[in-house]
């Protein structure tokens, strides 16, 4: 039961935080101290629902209560929060080539998803590789640098902090995404393969 709360939990956050960036946004020219807290506010509730990641599914086997429903709602909860963030980011801050980079994780997972119903219509599966687990932590990663760095530039960190939040947070982002590319190219290889 605890797993699953975990798991809805993640749900739930990813359109409450992407509301706290389009607020952020919204209240940037009228009070950019206010939106820098917002900012933080959804930095910190992030990293939170990021944590349920790993969190669900230890207690999930600690608990031995893994099940097919609750690894396919974790798997939908992290789509949601990402989808939901990366799409207000996109919005609401993040750089042209960053939108671009976001586009081709977002591309990506609604290609694999595609991919997987279809397989699941076969009666099989297709489990999540390593490379998809990497892309997941790197994407994770990279949209709470950036989520810091938008509260930091606001809330007037130290310069150090904002240049390293924001190299971390481009790298980062940049990672997810070349590891989307890859890791969604092994997926449907791997389809392929199984329909011989």
């Amino acid at each position: 039961m605890l797993p699953t709360l975990l798991t809805l939990f993640r749900i739930a956050m990813g359109p409450v935080i992407a509301g706290l960036v389009l607020w952020a946004a919204n209240d940037l020219h009228k009070d950019p101290l206010l939106s820098g807290f917002i900012y933080a506010s959804a930095f910190v509730l992030f990293v939170l629902a990021a944590a349920t990641d790993w969190l669900d599914g230890w207690l999930a086997r600690k608990l031995n209560a893994v099940t097919p429903t609750g690894a396919a709602l974790d798997h939908a909860a992290d789509k949601v929060l990402i989808t939901c963030v990366l799409v207000a980011l996109a919005y609401a801050a993040l750089p042209l080539t960053l939108v671009a980079a976001a586009v081709l994780i977002l591309g990506r997972d609604v290609a694999v998803a595609g991919l997987r119903e279809a397989i699941s219509a076969q009666g099989r599966s297709l489990p999540v590789s390593q490379l998809g687990k990497w892309k997941a932590a790197a994407e994770m990663a990279g949209v709470a640098a950036f989520l810091a760095l938008q509260a930091s530039v606001l809330l007037y960190a130290p310069g150090a902090v904002i240049e390293g939040l924001n190299w971390a947070a481009r790298i980062l982002i940049w990672i997810a995404a070349g590891l989307a590319l890859v890791s969604g190219a092994g997926y449907f290889t791997t389809a392929l393969k199984r329909q011989d």
